[in-house]
């Protein structure tokens, strides 16, 4: 799929490289900042020691400032090349729907070629334009801040042991449903689109012959149908959200009271639980951020499968044109035949002949 997709992608390689080290140097500096707030309560607020206090402050500041300036350049550059890929697909896809023969049209239907010009394309572009930044940002978050949370507490972060594969068994059993939900769902789409399309078309002749109940009988059940698989696909999906809260705050409980009781004991500074509880958020947000990037690419992936169908249509142009020649003069004959009967025997009624 990447080697058939990737090609019009490529024009466009500087600015996805460039929106991936951004989103890579964004997360670093956000990963930085609980160190420097734990030394300011470790060292500045515990010896009260205001000028230590100020100078981590700004250095705090200024590394929100770079971190900030680093998302702004991450948002800009996915911004470009998720348009850009899009835009080349779209052309792509309308090319060679250019030289289908009729064949090719009656295979995939009119409507079905505009969704996947219009609604399939658009979800590949906004696959990119958050790929590049959370499939980015999210593991190195989570890689990072697993090992400076081990590195602040070896034994607190023993609870990880326990989140962690939970959370993957979760994303893995709802993505497995949610996969042909979403293909289905593109499908209902496909199925509403040919109904709008040749209501649209035929308006005069549906009102020429007084069918508008019936026409709004057939829009009424392919809405429904739309209506139901959009409620299984995006119910599934939503189910992701309460455990991975779930999850997080049943963490937070925990961590904050092994690590209350390690405080207590003296065994861990009041300064490396603050920073242990901002790394627990980060990791958990980067598992869930996965989980809906995971989300949105089951999708895509349904999307891209449509797309490449439509690209990797062979043409039989030629063979089905003079097909189509043949019929239409076989056609015409037909026609003329009849007309000629017709009328020879309208003569010979007349006593023409």
């Amino acid at each position: 799929m990447l080697k058939k997709l990737g090609p019009y992608a490529r024009p466009y390689s500087k600015w996805i490289a460039v929106g991936v080290l951004c989103s890579a140097a964004e997360a670093i500096f956000e990963l930085l900042i609980p160190l420097v707030m734990a030394d300011i309560v470790n060292i500045g607020i515990e010896t009260a020691n205001q000028n230590y206090i100020l100078q981590k402050g700004l250095l705090m500041m200024g590394m929100a400032v770079i971190s900030l300036c680093f998302g702004l350049g991450a948002a800009a550059s996915s911004s470009v090349a998720g348009q850009g890929f899009g835009a080349e697909l779209r052309r792509a896809e309308y090319e060679h729907i250019q030289d289908f023969a009729f064949s090719n049209i009656e295979k995939f239907s009119t409507a079905s070629l505009v969704t996947r010009l219009t609604n399939d394309v658009n979800n590949m572009q906004m696959t990119l334009m958050m790929g590049m930044r959370l499939l980015v940002r999210a593991p190195v978050m989570l890689v990072a801040a697993l090992v400076l949370s081990i590195r602040l507490s070896r034994d607190l972060s023993n609870v990880f042991l326990v989140v962690i594969p939970l959370l993957l068994i979760v994303i893995v059993l709802i993505l497995t449903k949610a996969g042909p939900l979403f293909r289905s769902l593109q499908e209902r789409t496909d199925a509403l689109n040919l109904v709008v399309q040749e209501n649209l078309t035929g308006i005069r002749v549906v009102k020429s012959f007084v069918r508008e109940k019936h026409e709004e009988e057939k829009f009424a059940k392919r809405n429904g149908d739309l209506k139901e698989s959009s409620m299984r696909a995006f119910g599934m999906v939503v189910i992701n959200m309460p455990v991975m809260m779930l999850v997080v705050y049943s963490t937070i409980i925990a961590v904050m009271w092994f690590g209350g009781k390690m405080v207590y004991a003296g065994t861990l500074p009041v300064g490396d639980l603050t920073a242990f509880f901002t790394y627990i958020t980060q990791i958990l947000m980067s598992l869930m951020m996965v989980s809906m990037m995971f989300m949105m690419m089951t999708r895509s992936i349904a999307c891209a499968k449509r797309i490449i169908e439509v690209l990797g249509e062979e043409l039989r142009r030629a063979q089905a044109d003079l097909q189509f020649a043949w019929r239409l003069a076989f056609t015409g004959l037909a026609i003329a035949a009849v007309a000629t009967g017709a009328m020879v025997a309208i003569a010979q009624a007349a006593g023409m002949f």
